[in-house]
C-alpha cells in the first residue's frame, strides 16, 4: 500500500485510545565536585534518573485530531548515511524495518485520525533560519544534527518542549539523559527517544571476535556476557583480556597491522567511549538546570583519564595510523575483519559492515571504568534529535504532543525490538547473550554537549593529549577552562 492511500484511509478511520505517557519532564542533577568519592562522579549521568520501569501508562483522551497533520522535516541519506534515519516511509517494500515504521504510523494515522509527513532535505539546519524568520518553518518538528542545535536555539529559531501537554521525559520510551542534556534553566530545546532510530544507531558499541575469545582460553563467550550482566565488565577486565590478544603472528619483531592486537579503532570513538563509560561528561547540568564545565576541579575524571592514558603505553591497541583523533576507522574495521584484534569499537548503525566475516561476533557495552559503578554507559553523539521551530503555533502544542508521545510510546513496542531482532539475525551478534547486551546499550546512552556540540573545544583537545601519550589534562582544562565557560554562558543568558 502506497502513501496516498494510506493517508485516504486513515482519514476514513474511527478513533481509538492509545495508551501512552503524560505529564511533565525530568529533573537535573547536580555536578560531581573535586572531593565527591569516585563511584558517585561515575554515577553522576544517572543521579535523580527516573526509574526504567515497564509500559503500563493511562490512556490518552480521546481526542479527534480531525486528519490534523504532522510534518517532520529531516535529513535525506545524501549527507547522514551514518545513522538510521527512518521515520515515513512512502510504502511497503517487505524490508523488516521500513515495514515496521511505516505500520507504526498507519496505526498511528488510523487511531489518532491524522497523516504523518516528512519533507527530507540534506541540511535542514542551513535552511531554518530563513525559514522561520519568513514566519513558517513548514513543519510541527524538525529534525537537527545534533551539533548544530544548541546555536539553533540561542538564534531564536527553536521554542522549548514546556510549550507541549502530554509528553513526560521521566517514561522510558524517552531519552531523559538527552532532555536533560538538551536544556537550559530546567527548559528542554531539543529531545530524542524511540520514535527514531537516528540517535539510538549513533550509540557506541563493542564487538568481540567470539572464535578467538574461546581459542585465546579467556573463556565461553557467555561467560563475558554474564561477566556484563554482573556487572563486573570493567576497564581492569577489558585490558587484561585484551593484553592476552596482542601477538607478533609473523615473528619479524615488528608490530604493525599484519599482527594482533586488543583492539584498533579510531582514537575518537576508543578513547571517548572509555570515558564516558566511566560516567564522565565534559558538559553536565547544574542544580538549575544549566549547563556546566564538568571537568575543573573533578578529581575522579582527571584521576580516570590520566589512569587510561597510563595504561595505554604498550600495544594494546593499534595506532599507527592515527595522525588525528579522527583516523583508524576503516583500518580497524579490516584488521577486525581479518581477525587481527579481539575487540572492536563501533557505533550501532556500523555492526553491519562486518555481516559477511567468518568468525562469529559478539556484541557489548565499552567497559565501567569500576565495579563500583552501578550502570554502563554508551557514549552518544553524531545523530539527529527532535526539536520544535519557533513558528509552531500555541494552538497546534497540544495536537503535536499527543502525535509525539503516541509515536514514542508505540515505537518502543514495535520498531524498536524489530530493529534489535534486524542486528540478530545476520551471521554477526545471533546469540541471546548480544540481544541482552543491546538491551543494556540502548538504556545507557549517555549525552554531552561536550561531545556533540562543541567538541573542538572539549572532547576532541583530551583526545589529542591520549594520542600524544603525555598526560597534560589538568593543564589543559586550566587553559580551556574560560574559553568554555564563555560559550555556555550563552546559553544561560538565553533565559
Amino acid at each position: 500500500m502506497n502513501k496516498p492511500l494510506r493517508v485516504f484511509i486513515c482519514l476514513l478511520a474511527a478513533l481509538t485510545v492509545l495508551p501512552s505517557c503524560s505529564g511533565n519532564d525530568g529533573g537535573a542533577t547536580e555536578t560531581a565536585g573535586a572531593d565527591a568519592v569516585p563511584e558517585a562522579a561515575a554515577d553522576a549521568a544517572e543521579t535523580d534518573a527516573p526509574p526504567e520501569t515497564e509500559p503500563g501508562y493511562d490512556p490518552l483522551p480521546e481526542t479527534d485530531l480531525g486528519g490534523r497533520e504532522l510534518r517532520i522535516y529531516n535529513y535525506d541519506d545524501s549527507w547522514l548515511s551514518w545513522v538510521v534515519n527512518i521515520l515515513d516511509p512512502e510504502e511497503l517494500n517487505g524490508d523488516v524495518l521500513n515495514d515496521a515504521v511505516w505500520n507504526r504510523n498507519n496505526q498511528l494515522e488510523e487511531t489518532l485520525r491524522c497523516v504523518i509527513s516528512e519533507t527530507a532535505d540534506r541540511n535542514p539546519a542551513d535552511k531554518l533560519p530563513a525559514l522561520v524568520k519568513a514566519g513558517d518553518a513548514g513543519a510541527e518538528i524538525v529534525m537537527l544534527y545534533d551539533e548544530t542545535i544548541v546555536n539553533q536555539y540561542l538564534s531564536g529559531n527553536l521554542r522549548t518542549w514546556d510549550a507541549l501537554p502530554y509528553v513526560d521525559f521521566t517514561e522510558p520510551c524517552w531519552s531523559w539523559d538527552a532532555t536533560r542534556t538538551f536544556a537550559s534553566g530546567g527548559r528542554v530545546y531539543a529531545a530524542t527517544g524511540d520514535f527514531s532510530l537516528a540517535q539510538s544507531t549513533r550509540s557506541f558499541i563493542m564487538m568481540f571476535n567470539k572464535d578467538m575469545y574461546a581459542n585465546l582460553g579467556l573463556g565461553t563467550p557467555e561467560d563475558l556476557y554474564q561477566t556484563v550482566r554482573d556487572g563486573a565488565w570493567t576497564l581492569d577486565r577489558y585490558l587484561s583480556d585484551a593484553e592476552k590478544a596482542v601477538l607478533d603472528l609473523n615473528g619479524d619483531g615488528v608490530m604493525d597491522m599484519e599482527d594482533r592486537y586488543g583492539c584498533a579503532t579510531a582514537i575518537k570513538l576508543y578513547f571517548g567511549s572509555l570515558v564516558s563509560g566511566a560516567g564522565i561528561k565534559y558538559v553536565d547540568t547544574d542544580a538549575e538546570g544549566n549547563a556546566c564545565f564538568a571537568i575543573p576541579g573533578n578529581e575522579y575524571a582527571l584521576n580516570v583519564m590520566s589512569d587510561i592514558l597510563s595504561r595505554h603505553n604498550g600495544n594494546y591497541i593499534f595506532r599507527q595510523v592515527a595522525n588525528t583523533v579522527h583516523d583508524g576507522s576503516a583500518e580497524g574495521q579490516q584488521m577486525f575483519i581479518g581477525n587481527h584484534t579481539l575487540f572492536q569499537g563501533s557505533s550501532m548503525k556500523a555492526v553491519s559492515v562486518y555481516r559477511d566475516m567468518e568468525s562469529d561476533i559478539g556484541i557489548l557495552p565499552f567497559p565501567k571504568y569500576s565495579e563500583e559503578q552501578t550502570a554502563y554507559y554508551a557514549l552518544t553523539s553524531g545523530g539527529t534529535m527532535a526539536t520544535l521551530p519557533a513558528t509552531l503555533p500555541d494552538e497546534l502544542c497540544a495536537d503535536v504532543g499527543l502525535l509525539l508521545e503516541s509515536m514514542c510510546r508505540l515505537s518502543r513496542e514495535t520498531v524498536i525490538p524489530v530493529y534489535k531482532e534486524t542486528l540478530l539475525k545476520s551471521r554477526y551478534a545471533r546469540d541471546q547473550g548480544s540481544a541482552d547486551m543491546l538491551d543494556i546499550i540502548f538504556a545507557s546512552a549517555l549525552y554531552d554537549i561536550g561531545l556533540s556540540v562543541i567538541p573542538s573545544d572539549t572532547y576532541y583537545k583530551y583526545m589529542e593529549v591520549f594520542m600524544n601519550g603525555t598526560d597534560t589534562f589538568s593543564s589543559l582544562t586550566q587553559s580551556i577552562t574560560k574559553m568554555v565557560n564563555k560559550q555556555l554562558d550563552k546559553l544561560a543568558k538565553k533565559d
